[in-house]
């Protein structure tokens, strides 16, 4: 704390190991399940928290407070024990759970997309125009499974957090805005669409609201692919879900302490609340 308590704050930063992690490993279905929870591992685990509170202005009819949050957090699969598929003596990686060693846990694991066939493209046997372009990891010249690489991660690089709160004698106005960032590897998650008449997509709007975003000859730039054929191996579209959300906005008004103290109540306070009115995000779709 600084300045008589003005200004407060706490810095936090922690270095874990868990070891034996509980994972749900998926299993071949013919058992007549798909997962069963194992000890597989060693996980480490670290991040930072920052959080400060600052109050910028208080007398007795008018207060004005600020506290903003920040916090970073990183996990990495260090072994996998016991899996050793091969034989080899090295610890193999569980693809079908989506665990690797030196991965995070929120490793995405399938093919890499770089953007859509277009007409007049060379396009491999097995695509045709309006298909995801789907990348050759391994330079092999044929598309299979083993072009699935890692294309990113599900966790976000940083959550923040923002409030306000004004007092003006008994009125109080609050509002709050939430965060969270990533780049172009981390906090993304698959958004492809495809054009079907179905019940879901009359749901989703997507034929006003997307109608314009879908790949055809006339429009190239489309973002969401669209043909005519299956391609040998459907890719996905990934995408960025950063957001800024103005989350939380409050203002209420507590009855003066005579009004309520000549009725034997302690306190009335009357509210009105709006969630989630205004969210920033270059995320497409729901």
């Amino acid at each position: 704390s600084l300045l008589k308590n003005r200004i407060t704050g706490s810095i936090e930063y922690y270095n874990t190991r868990t070891n034996d992690l509980l994972y749900n490993v998926a299993i071949p279905s013919i058992t007549g399940f798909t997962s069963i929870s194992s000890n597989v591992g060693e996980i480490k685990n670290n991040g930072i928290e920052f959080t400060i509170t600052s109050h910028n202005i208080s007398t007795r009819d008018f207060e004005w407070s600020t506290t903003f949050n920040i916090s970073h957090n990183a996990n990495k699969v260090v072994t996998l024990t016991g899996q050793d598929n091969d034989g080899d003596g090295v610890e193999d990686d569980l693809p079908a759970s989506g665990l690797f060693i030196g991965e995070s846990l929120s490793a995405i694991y399938d093919y890499k997309v770089d953007g859509i066939y277009q007409l007049d493209d060379e396009i491999p046997t097995g695509f045709h125009p309006g298909n995801y372009r789907v990348v050759d990891v391994t330079g092999e010249g044929v598309y299979n499974e083993d072009d699935r690489t890692i294309v990113g991660y599900a966790d976000p690089i940083a959550r923040m957090g923002l409030m306000n709160r004004f007092r003006y004698k008994n009125f109080t106005f609050s509002f709050y805005i939430n965060s969270m960032v990533g780049d172009k590897n981390h906090f993304i998650a698959k958004n492809s669409h495809y054009v079907a008449i179905d019940d879901n997509a009359k749901r989703d709007n997507r034929f006003t609201e997307q109608a314009d975003l879908f790949w055809s000859p006339r429009n190239p730039d489309g973002i969401y692919a669209r043909a005519e054929m299956n391609p040998t191996i459907q890719g996905e579209r990934y995408e960025r879900r950063d957001f800024v959300r103005l989350q939380d906005v409050t203002l209420s008004y507590t009855l003066p302490e005579r009004w309520t103290n000549s009725i034997g109540i302690n306190n009335v306070n009357v509210f009105v609340n709006g969630k989630n009115l205004l969210t920033l995000t270059g995320w497409h779709g729901w």
